[in-house]
C-alpha cells in the first residue's frame, strides 16, 4: 500500500529562479492511451496551476520510443521540454542498433514517477488458470504458442524472455506496434500470451477475456490479492516497469532538483494516487541523484538480460 507520508525530498528545492517562462513540454515517446501517457497527463494536470504555464502532453511515437526521445535529447537544457518515459529509455541500448542519442551522456535524470507491474496473462483458449498449466502446455509444445509484446526491446518482450530462459520454455515472440495491438492481438487468439500492463489487464480480466497467471512485482498486488506473483515461482524474478521523467544533458542541478520536488509532489497528490492505485501503479518518487544511480545499473543489467536470452539488437 502507497503511504502518504512525504519523503523529506519532496520538500526540497524551489524551482531555479525564473522558470518556467514559457509552455512546458511533456514529450510522450509512446501512443496516446497507455500508461505512460496516463500518467504524465496526471501529473501535467497538477503542474499547470502550480507552475502558472501551460504544461502540454505531447505524443511522438516510434522507434520502441527513441524518436520522442531523441527530440528531447536536442532540446535546450532549460527544463521547457522534458522526457516522460518508461524503463524501455534502459533497455533500448541493449536492443536497438544505432539509437540517435546516448542513453546515459545525452539525458538528465530528473525523477522516477511511478512503478508499476506487468501481469503474465494468457487466452482462455489455452485453458489454463496458474503459472504451472501454463508451463506444462509450452513445454508439451514447444516452439507452439506464441506471446504478444509492444516491441522489440520492450519490457513486455525482455520479462517473457527472462521467463523463457528461466523455465526452459521455447515460446514465439510477435511483437505490435504497442500494448494496444498487442492486447487486441491476445484478446483476439492470435497470440496466446503476454506480459501486459495492468492499465490494460484489469478490464479485460474481470471480463474473462484474458487470464490472469501472475503479477511482476515481488509480492502480490492489492488490485489483483488472489494473482500469486513471480518471485513464487522464480525466487527474485520480477517484471516491473517505472515511469519517469528526464531532461536534456546539462540541466542545471539546482533546476532539476526543483522539478524533481515538483514532479514528486503531483504524482503522490491525492488524486493522483487514487487514479493510479486503482491501475495497479504505485507512486515512488525518488531524489534525482538516486534515480541517475539506479538508471545507470539498469542499464548494464538489462544488457547482461539481453545477451542471456541471445537478443540481438535490431
Amino acid at each position: 500500500m502507497f503511504r502518504r507520508t512525504l519523503p523529506l525530498f519532496l520538500a526540497a528545492p524551489a524551482l531555479a529562479q525564473g522558470f518556467p517562462t514559457r509552455p512546458v513540454r511533456l514529450v510522450v515517446p509512446f501512443a496516446a492511451g497507455g500508461p505512460t501517457d496516463a500518467i504524465a497527463r496526471l501529473v501535467a494536470a497538477q503542474l499547470e496551476p502550480a507552475w502558472g504555464q501551460p504544461t502540454v502532453v505531447e505524443n511522438r511515437p516510434g522507434a520502441g520510443g527513441s524518436t520522442g526521445s531523441a527530440l528531447v535529447a536536442r532540446a535546450a537544457p532549460d527544463g521547457h521540454t522534458l522526457l516522460v518515459t518508461a524503463n524501455s529509455h534502459a533497455i533500448n541500448p541493449a536492443v536497438l542498433r544505432n539509437l540517435p542519442f546516448d542513453t546515459l551522456r545525452d539525458f538528465s535524470a530528473v525523477v522516477r514517477l511511478a512503478d508499476g507491474p506487468f501481469a503474465l496473462v494468457v487466452h482462455p483458449s489455452l485453458g489454463v488458470r496458474d503459472m504451472a498449466g501454463f508451463l506444462a502446455l509450452a513445454r508439451a509444445r514447444p516452439g507452439a504458442l506464441n506471446y504478444a509484446s509492444p516491441g522489440h526491446g520492450t519490457g513486455n518482450h525482455l520479462a517473457m524472455e527472462r521467463l523463457k530462459v528461466l523455465a526452459g520454455i521455447d515460446i514465439t515472440h510477435v511483437p505490435f506496434g504497442g500494448a494496444a495491438p498487442a492486447t487486441t492481438a491476445l484478446l483476439s487468439g492470435q497470440v496466446q500470451a503476454m506480459f501486459n500492463n495492468l492499465v490494460n489487464t484489469l478490464p479485460h480480466a474481470a471480463d474473462g477475456r484474458m487470464v490472469p497467471i501472475a503479477i511482476g512485482s515481488a509480492a502480490r498486488a492489492s488490485v489483483l490479492p488472489q494473482l500469486p506473483s513471480l518471485t513464487e515461482s522464480f525466487s527474485g524474478f520480477t517484471a516491473v516497469n517505472w515511469y519517469a521523467v528526464f531532461g536534456p544533458a546539462g540541466m542545471a542541478p539546482a533546476l532539476v532538483d526543483g522539478i524533481n520536488a515538483a514532479m514528486a509532489r503531483a504524482v503522490t497528490a491525492p488524486a493522483v494516487v487514487e487514479r493510479l492505485t486503482a491501475q495497479g501503479i504505485t507512486p515512488a518518487p525518488a531524489p534525482a541523484a538516486q534515480f541517475s544511480r539506479e538508471v545507470v545499473d539498469e542499464v548494464a543489467e538489462w544488457a547482461r538480460v539481453a545477451r542471456a536470452a541471445n537478443i540481438q539488437p535490431e
